[in-house]
């Protein structure tokens, strides 16, 4: 069973993407929303889907983004955990295909897919054109954020639930308000390796109000990057996708998916 978990703050005018895309899979799984105390229409939005498919609402004051997070971790009971927030979405195809590629590979406990972006102005999305593969050694080394060699994509993220209890990272979603997923992968990379599957798992959505632009040097600041030192995107790109090519063996391959 796979646990997702949603954390929302008045996120009506995107959250209805979000869900649709939840109500599309096919597989055995739970969506937990945590909502921070809307007032703008969500929670009516919320309801409607809450026959649909299972999903299950919780109402209540945090502190913030990772503080609403880690509340609905605390409350899943699947074998499989993520989380994805209210203007991202799945695909029709993503749980299927995480729960068949972990099935297959006992072996493996933390895997993301092809990352994906979709232009909220235009409606448009662009894949890369590559399946990525991410050392753990760099994870490890903080060297996936946005400033260095990219951030690594959180909504296609997944990993079993071992995972998530040993990193134990309460203390990193009250400590950090724009980058604790960045520590977070640090330190799940101190015990599992990230595998790619050769699959677009989740497209991240890209406009002009997201926090990961509005409060780009505040993110890069908890990541630990000095302004001075940000390396160029052009040369960040030449070496993730050289390495990608050199172990592209490590890249899983999903099964097919019956609807």
């Amino acid at each position: 069973m796979i646990s997702i978990v949603t954390p929302v703050l008045n996120g009506a005018r995107t959250i209805e993407r979000t869900l649709r895309a939840m109500s599309t899979q096919q597989a055995d799984f739970e969506h937990i929303v945590q909502d921070g105390g809307s007032t703008d229409g969500t929670l009516e939005i919320l309801k409607r889907y809450a026959t649909q498919y299972p999903l299950r609402i919780f109402q209540e004051k945090d502190t913030g983004l990772y503080d609403a997070i880690n509340r609905g971790m605390n409350r899943a009971r699947g074998d499989v955990l993520g989380w994805i927030n209210a203007d991202d979405f799945h695909l029709p195809w993503t749980l299927a295909t995480v729960q068949s590629v972990l099935d297959r590979n006992r072996s493996v406990h933390w895997i993301t897919g092809i990352p994906s972006w979709y232009f909220e102005d235009t409606g448009l999305s662009v894949t890369a054109s590559a399946a990525p593969v991410f050392p753990r050694s760099w994870i490890a080394a903080g060297w996936f954020a946005n400033g260095r060699l990219g951030a690594l994509q959180q909504e296609s993220m997944f990993w079993r639930r071992w995972l998530w209890e040993k990193a134990a990272p309460t203390d990193l979603m009250t400590r950090y308000r724009y980058a604790a997923d960045f520590h977070l992968w640090k330190r799940f990379a101190q015990h599992a390796d990230l595998r790619t599957v050769s699959s677009v798992l989740s497209c991240f959505t890209l406009s002009s109000d997201q926090i990961s632009t509005r409060f780009l040097r505040e993110y890069q600041s908890e990541c630990g990057i000095p302004s001075t030192r940000i390396e160029r995107a052009l040369w960040a790109r030449l070496v993730t996708r050289l390495t990608s090519i050199i172990q592209f063996r490590q890249v899983l391959k999903p099964c097919a998916v019956r609807r």
